[in-house]
């Protein structure tokens, strides 16, 4: 049963994708902007916001919201951990928690790798997405995901007031990535 819905979502998921259009507000914003610039406004979507924004899911690495994350013309950096050697085990009946070490290292989540710029606006898609569906948001927002392949991508939120201008800022940095309205 599980995998027709599964199926179900796949069909629904591709068939209603379709290429993004910019709106003209994008275009100016982009007419106007540096590449300093579009590393600026991507850095504060992505890290730098004390508003609902920011990464909101990763896959094929594990970001530690404590450190420092750096957004360059051609790359984003940052502190990442991955398990480590097994520090304890506690035994509670039939489950247990088991805790690893962090083993740090530094990420660098390169422009090149990615293979498309997917945009989510759906909210019948976001509940796949479980960190990046804030319920309690009352703004329209939008999930867009740095897409590399199945092993690595990272998904953040972008409020529809900030929409434009970080597509922009996305526009100049990878400009040779298709963009995918989910």
């Amino acid at each position: 049963m599980k995998n027709r819905y599964m199926l179900l979502f796949l069909i629904l998921l591709t068939g209603c994708s379709s290429s993004y259009s910019p709106s003209e507000k994008m275009l100016a914003y982009k007419k106007n902007m540096s590449s300093d610039q579009a590393v600026e406004v991507l850095q504060k979507a992505i890290w730098d916001n004390s508003e609902p924004e920011g990464i909101c899911g990763t896959r094929g690495f594990w970001h530690d919201d404590a450190s420092n994350m750096k957004v360059q013309a051609d790359k984003i950096s940052m502190l990442s951990h991955k398990r480590g050697k097994q520090l304890k085990k506690v035994d509670k009946g039939f489950s247990g928690v088991v805790v690893f070490e962090k083993q740090y290292y530094k990420y660098n989540f390169e422009f090149n790798k990615i293979s498309s710029i997917d945009i989510y606006d759906d909210p019948r898609v976001l509940p796949y997405f479980p960190v990046c569906n804030i319920k309690d948001l009352k703004d329209k927002y939008f999930i867009i995901d740095l897409y590399s392949d199945e092993k690595s991508s990272l998904k953040f939120i972008v409020l529809d007031k900030n929409f434009d201008q970080t597509m922009a800022a996305l526009s100049t940095l990878l400009s040779d990535k298709p963009v995918i309205l989910k």
